[in-house]
């Protein structure tokens, strides 16, 4: 496949994922203004799990690219 081929689907792609992207953005959009009682802060233990996993993520990376490296 040529490389201006190979640029084309890439960019047909990259154009879907943002009319899934755009589309929940409405969703999302749509219920929050629809229903804003329903809204609600993240609770403290799920971010500070959230920044756990994150920092785990990030250290696995760092631990693959020096075996890779």
């Amino acid at each position: 496949m040529s490389k201006s081929r190979v640029n084309m689907a890439l960019l047909a792609i990259e154009r879907e994922a943002q009319k899934a992207e755009k589309a929940i953005l409405e969703l999302v959009h749509m219920d929050m203004t629809e229903k804003p009682e329903r809204l609600q802060p993240i609770p403290a233990s799920l971010l500070s799990r959230m920044a756990d996993l994150r920092a785990r993520a990030q250290a696995n990376r760092k631990r693959t690219v020096l075996f890779e490296g």
